[in-house]
């Protein structure tokens, strides 16, 4: 069907030990008390939502292994 490669396996359990972690912390940033706290502007909301946060540690993780996964095999 499709080929992964095998470093995505890595990049994923790491993805799901981070996003546990920080639901773990629960920073007041974006949890109030143990609700997630509302995506906006406003008392009670934040900019920083977890699952904003989620997406973009999902990209920036993926980006890091691209990377590193062309340096390893020459391409860069």
């Amino acid at each position: 069907m499709f080929e992964v490669r095998n470093g995505i396996k890595y990049v994923i359990i790491f993805y799901i030990i981070a996003s546990v972690f920080i639901y773990y912390l629960k920073p007041e940033l974006m949890f109030d008390k143990n609700t997630v706290k509302k995506f906006g502007l406003g008392y009670g909301k934040t900019v920083f939502s977890y699952q904003l946060i989620l997406i973009f540690l999902a990209f920036i993780m993926f980006y890091i292994f691209e990377l590193v996964w062309l340096r390893k095999n020459n391409f860069l």
